[in-house]
C-alpha cells in the first residue's frame, strides 16, 4: 500500500505528550466536579465519606459519567479534549491519520479504557503504557476504536 504525503506529515504523538494531556484533562475534570459540588452546597466531608464507604453510585456520578461525557463529546466533535488541545495533539482515524473518528468511535474508545480500568488497576496501567512499545504508539483503547493520536 502506498502512503500518501498527508499521512507522512501527520507525526504520531509521543507518549509524554499523551500523558501530559491526560493530566491536564484530569485537572480540568477534577475542577469541574469540585466546583459543581461546592455550588450545590455539598460538604467535602460528605463526599469523602460516601466515596470511602464504597458507594458505586457516587463513584459513577463523580468520576465515570463526567469522564465519559467529556471524552466522547470533545473527541467526537473536535478530535481533541482540552488537554489534547493544550499539548497540540488529536485523535484521528488510524488509516489516513486525518479523518475524525466521530462520536460512536470516541465512545467506544472511552468505554474500552473504562473497561480495562474496571478489571483492576493493572490492565488500565498496561493500556496507558502500551504506546511505549507499539510501533504506531497506540493504546489498546486506540486499537479498539481504530484510532491514533497525532501531533497537530
Amino acid at each position: 500500500m502506498e502512503v500518501s504525503p498527508s499521512i507522512e506529515l501527520r507525526e504520531l504523538a509521543s507518549w509524554g505528550r499523551r500523558l501530559a494531556a491526560l493530566l491536564v484533562d484530569g485537572a480540568i475534570l477534577g475542577g469541574i466536579v469540585l466546583v459543581t459540588l461546592l455550588a450545590a452546597g455539598i460538604p467535602a466531608e460528605d463526599v469523602n465519606a460516601t466515596i470511602l464507604e464504597g458507594s458505586s453510585l457516587a463513584l459513577i456520578l463523580l468520576f465515570v459519567l463526567p469522564k465519559a461525557i467529556y471524552d466522547t463529546a470533545m473527541i467526537g466533535s473536535r478530535n481533541q479534549t482540552f488537554g489534547k488541545m493544550a499539548l497540540r495533539i488529536q485523535v484521528v482515524d488510524e488509516g489516513d491519520r486525518v479523518t475524525p473518528i466521530g462520536y460512536a468511535r470516541a465512545f467506544r474508545r472511552w468505554l474500552s479504557t473504562a473497561f480495562l480500568w474496571a478489571l483492576f488497576t493493572v490492565p488500565g496501567v498496561v493500556d496507558h503504557l502500551w504506546p511505549l512499545r507499539d510501533r504506531r504508539r497506540q493504546t489498546f483503547h486506540d486499537k479498539f476504536a481504530h484510532s491514533v493520536v497525532v501531533r497537530t
